[in-house]
Parts: structure tokens; C-alpha cells; sequence
């Protein structure tokens, strides 16, 4: 069956017509969260929109015999004002991370795996310290932690 060459310029011309009008209604992050304040606290910072402009606020090697086992990332989203943990495991598959964050006594549940990377849920941070807490626990039973703040 052969399309009209006019009817196929129609469609064209259609199709042309929603793609501009889809492009119109893409979320930037500022307007993609869909939380805010401390409503952000204990939430999925990737589902709340909140990791679309995040950045490292502050980043930290955990080493064990000399050797970095893990990278401890603080993040920072500057459009909800969360920060969160993200901890990704560079050595051994055999390696558990786990992942937290804190903010005074409000901490997030601890994410972990054996996995290459992992986030904790975030926290409300704008204008107070927050933290990120890493962990690797080795097949031998050593236990490495490190924290970094902002």
C-alpha cells in the first residue's frame, strides 16, 4: 500500500509538531523535585528529582593496606538543598559497602550491598553541617569506616 505523498507531509509535519511540544514540557531540576525542605528528609534523591543537578560537596578515599577499597562521596543538590551519601566499592566484589548520612540525630537508614555504587537516602542541609558515613566490610572481617562533612 503506497501513502499520498500529501498525507505523508502531513504526518511529518504532525509528528514535527508533538516533538516540539513534548520538548516544551521536558523538567528542568529546579522544577523536577518533587519535594522540598525537610520533606526531602529520608527520600530517594534519584525519585524526588533532587540528583538531576547534584554535585560533590565533599569526597574522601577509604583506604585499607594502603590501597583504596572505596571512594565516600558527600553529594549536594543546590535546587532541593539535600545532601546524601554515595560510596562506590573499587576493589573486590567480595566487599560489602554500606552508605548513610546524618544531619545531628537525624540519620538515614543505611543502604549496602556488594555492588560497585550505592546512595543513601538524603537530608535537608541547607545552612547545617551534614555527613556521609562509608563503610567496607572485607571477606577477613575488617571493618573500614570513613566519614566526610560539609
Amino acid at each position: 500500500m503506497t501513502i499520498p505523498r500529501a498525507l505523508q507531509r502531513l504526518m511529518s509535519t504532525a509528528a514535527a509538531g508533538v516533538l516540539v511540544a513534548s520538548s516544551l514540557l521536558v523538567a528542568t531540576p529546579a522544577n523536577a523535585a518533587t519535594c522540598s525542605g525537610t520533606s526531602c528528609d529520608g527520600t530517594d534523591p534519584a525519585s524526588t528529582g533532587c540528583s538531576a543537578d547534584a554535585q560533590n560537596a565533599n569526597v574522601t578515599d577509604i583506604m585499607h593496606n594502603g590501597v583504596v577499597v572505596a571512594v565516600l562521596e558527600l553529594r549536594w543538590s543546590p535546587s532541593c538543598r539535600t545532601n546524601w551519601g554515595r560510596i562506590s566499592n573499587r576493589v573486590s566484589p567480595q566487599n560489602e559497602v554500606r552508605v548513610w548520612a546524618y544531619r545531628g540525630a537525624t540519620k538515614t537508614v543505611k543502604t549496602r550491598g556488594f555492588g560497585q555504587q550505592y546512595y543513601s537516602d538524603q537530608l535537608y542541609g541547607w545552612n547545617m553541617v551534614v555527613c556521609a558515613v562509608g563503610r567496607v566490610d572485607t571477606p577477613a572481617g575488617d571493618k573500614i569506616k570513613k566519614e566526610v562533612c560539609a
